[in-house]
């Protein structure tokens, strides 16, 4: 089969989140004698380059005939929208695909991440633009219902149009019904397939572990809660004198964030920027997620591939997908920032416990290989014949 994958960012392997799976499923799906290119769809300069030989267009969002002639000419047979939330994007690829072409739309975030986390995302959002003051329970109430019924409208047409609708978890499925209740008689073409992550191969019982707690990410508020970190950091900073913290990533809080650690004296919190974080996770025996939302968690397998055991709020539906409670790492109830403190303590005093956990979070990465994915993606596959 010919397949397409589409995106609107200027293609980087080594960035993040959308970029970076779509590289690997292009990989994943050329070990499996499909036909690939990327197709990058956006403010770029219109120009065909190559990337580990797979064909990479570029096309200038002002030139959509280009579109449509890469399809044909690439006889493709199968387009996977990687920006499959964009309604926009969906009815453009409709128009330029061949006629027997299906259309595959991903999306790679939870349906309800806005409807259960309206108020930090707004609150953000008018304190950048500062207008603060304009946050009131009303406006909030008028920007959600707004942003519900946009959002049903939009879901409905994506998912009634498109041959196959993929999200990141199968647990995602009750939220999107949720959200919109009609999509249920579509049932049949949704499904949940996580990112695929290929484990290192790595001696975890080897690696040079040393007492520190690590955090990779974005350092933001609306979905990261990096607020949260220190606060449960704080509680743990007494406790645990013979432990660090490490911070990589970088973002808008990083300052408040440094600030926080000079005023409580929190002067074993390290912030590293953003780096590589495999040496990182190397050392660390414990790695610390506050997120509100997530679309899935790539650096919780990360983690656990080297042997750092992921702790993290049961805030999203995905996250029961990778991390099971006391088996490969800890799940606590969203936002109890006591119960966090106490567990990570619980596993700073219990090294047999905390090895335990690492060695069944090495084990658990399996499950998302390369050839997993792909089982779960021929099956999809299977329904377009």
């Amino acid at each position: 089969m010919n397949i397409a994958l589409v995106l609107t960012q200027k293609f980087d392997p080594h960035a993040g989140g959308v970029q970076r799976t779509t590289s690997k499923l292009a990989k994943i799906y050329e070990a499996k004698k499909h036909q690939v290119i990327i197709v990058s769809y956006g403010n770029h300069t219109t120009s065909e380059q190559e990337y580990e030989g797979i064909k990479l267009f570029y096309v200038n969002q002002k030139e959509e005939s280009q579109l449509k002639e890469i399809f044909h000419s690439q006889e493709i047979d199968c387009i996977i929208n990687q920006v499959g939330y964009s309604v926009s994007l969906t009815k453009i690829l409709l128009r330029s695909k061949p006629s027997h072409t299906k259309l595959i739309n991903t999306l790679r975030i939870n349906p309800l991440n806005f409807y259960d986390n309206h108020k930090n995302i707004i609150q953000e959002l008018f304190n950048r633009k500062k207008i603060g003051f304009l946050n009131t329970y009303f406006t909030r109430k008028i920007i959600l219902g707004y942003h519900v019924w946009k959002q049903r409208k939009e879901l409905g047409f994506i998912v009634k149009n498109t041959d196959a609708f993929v999200m990141l978890s199968e647990k995602f499925k009750p939220e999107l019904f949720f959200l919109v209740p009609k999509l249920k008689k579509y049932l049949h073409k949704i499904h949940g397939i996580g990112n695929p992550f290929q484990r290192p191969e790595v001696d975890i019982k080897a690696l040079s572990k040393e007492n520190i707690v690590l955090f990779v990410g974005r350092l933001d508020l609306s979905q990261k809660r990096v607020d949260l970190l220190l606060e449960i950091w704080k509680k743990l900073h007494v406790q645990a004198p013979d432990w660090k913290f490490w911070v990589l990533g970088d973002g808008a809080e990083k300052k408040n964030m440094e600030k926080y650690c000079l005023q409580n004296k929190l002067d074993r919190v390290q912030f590293f920027g953003k780096v590589d974080p495999t040496e990182y996770y190397k050392k660390a025996k414990i790695f610390h997620m506050t997120s509100a939302f997530e679309g899935f968690g790539n650096v919780l397998i990360e983690a656990q591939s080297y042997g750092c055991v992921p702790m993290l709020f049961d805030s999203y539906a995905a996250a029961s997908d990778i991390v099971h409670h006391n088996q490969n790492g800890i799940l606590i109830k969203a936002f109890d920032c006591n119960e966090y403190a106490a567990e990570t303590k619980n596993l700073m005093d219990n090294p047999v416990k905390t090895s335990e956990l690492a060695l069944n979070a090495y084990e658990n990465v399996l499950r998302f290989s390369y050839e997993e994915t792909y089982k779960k993606w021929e099956k999809v596959f299977e329904t377009l014949k």
